[in-house]
């Protein structure tokens, strides 16, 4: 991201925790991290990684084209609790259970050398029952590719993310390596290195050490149009 970019997110920042009452303290303990580390955002010396930016649009519930400084309206596409009530008929009784709706940001693509949601491109947003999403931050990936055609994953397809550094073992991570764009795989550990298995006959597994594979979340839900 680039300085500008960097202070018009850094203000944002500021001016939103600023509009909710919290010390920088009170929300870096709400995002996991530390004070230093919101200070540096809201002066443009380092740019939120897409987990915790994740994370500070939920906390100042706002748009995340209002944070990156795309738009002057805090709530273009407000991530908003909207309850409908769902029935088998035509008639609603008063007893139909209530589903609460959030909002959340489709990528059309994951790049490497970015570690700011600012820097991605948000696609649209999509929304999702609550009760989906809460044990965490998510995102839906419009797959890219064929790495995975054999599990029945094709290019063009949504997977709904997990927003994570960690992939468990054996499933299906957004895993970023030497400069790629955010790819799926299967992630396995074996001691200090990392197996990344495509589900494609004609592309064959990588070795690699830990610490050169970043992962930017674990796949939860794959979905395709009609």
């Amino acid at each position: 991201m680039n300085e500008k970019r960097n202070n018009v997110v850094g203000e944002r920042i500021k001016e939103l925790r600023n509009g909710i009452g919290y010390t920088q303290i009170q929300l870096g303990e709400k995002v996991g991290v530390n004070r230093t580390s919101i200070a540096n955002y809201e002066t443009g010396k380092a740019s939120p990684p897409l987990d915790i930016a994740i994370k500070l649009v939920s906390v100042f519930n706002c748009s995340a084209d209002y944070l990156l400084g795309n738009t002057e309206d805090k709530f273009v596409v407000k991530e908003s609790h909207t309850k409908y009530k769902v029935s088998k008929g035509s008639f609603v009784p008063d007893s139909a259970p209530i589903i609460e709706m959030v909002q959340i940001p489709i990528y059309g693509v994951i790049r490497a050398g970015y570690d700011s949601l600012a820097e991605q491109r948000i696609v649209g947003y999509e929304g999702v029952s609550k009760d989906t999403v809460k044990d965490g931050e998510y995102f839906y990936l419009i797959v890219k590719g064929d790495s995975m055609i054999d599990e029945g994953i094709h290019e063009g397809m949504r997977v709904l993310v997990k927003s994570q550094s960690h992939c468990e073992h054996g499933k299906i991570g957004v895993v970023i390596v030497n400069g790629d764009e955010g790819t799926l795989k299967r992630v396995y550990y074996e001691g200090d290195t990392v197996v990344l298995q495509a589900a494609n006959r004609d592309i064959p597994p990588r070795i690699l050490p830990i610490y050169d594979v970043r992962i930017q979340g674990q796949v939860k839900k794959v979905e395709f149009d009609v």
